[in-house]
């Protein structure tokens, strides 16, 4: 005679992530820090932000949308540049913020977000490194060099 699922594992009442955080391939790492934009000619500065490798979320109370190219320029914790990238504003759902999606990053800039995300919030911030992390710690040190 078959089972019936217990109710705690009924997939009807799982909770389900709204699409947009489906889709997202880094999770966003809230970050302390000083932040500034440009746009259309007029800046605005703020602190604290939400930042991931291919965008980021500005908590601002907004009047209205940015149309055009966005250069993003963030103070990150411990590093003494100052990151930088060119986006696009993307609709965020409501008068929450903006949230901009990075077209244009340097390299350098990219390894200096990536250190930063890292030294923030861990493997957490590259569910990728994450996983494979995971799947070779069986292995033993010998195998996991980097270098010979």
């Amino acid at each position: 005679m078959p089972t019936l699922p217990s109710p705690s594992t009924d997939r009807r009442e799982k909770r389900r992530l709204p699409a947009f955080l489906a889709r997202r391939r880094y999770a966003r790492v809230f970050l302390d820090v000083d932040w500034f934009i440009e746009a259309d000619g007029c800046s605005t500065l703020g602190r604290g932000l939400e930042l991931s490798p291919r965008g980021a979320f500005l908590p601002v109370a907004r009047t209205a949308d940015l149309t055009a190219a966005v250069t993003l320029f963030v103070s990150l914790p411990q590093r003494a540049r100052l990151f930088k990238a060119r986006g696009v504003a993307s609709p965020s759902g409501g008068p929450k913020g903006w949230v901009i999606r990075f077209n244009e990053v340097d390299a350098e800039d990219l390894t200096l977000l990536g250190e930063s995300l890292l030294s923030e919030a861990g493997l957490a911030a590259f569910p990728g490194l994450d996983r494979k992390f995971k799947r070779f710690a069986g292995l033993h040190r010998r195998f996991l060099r980097t270098s010979i």
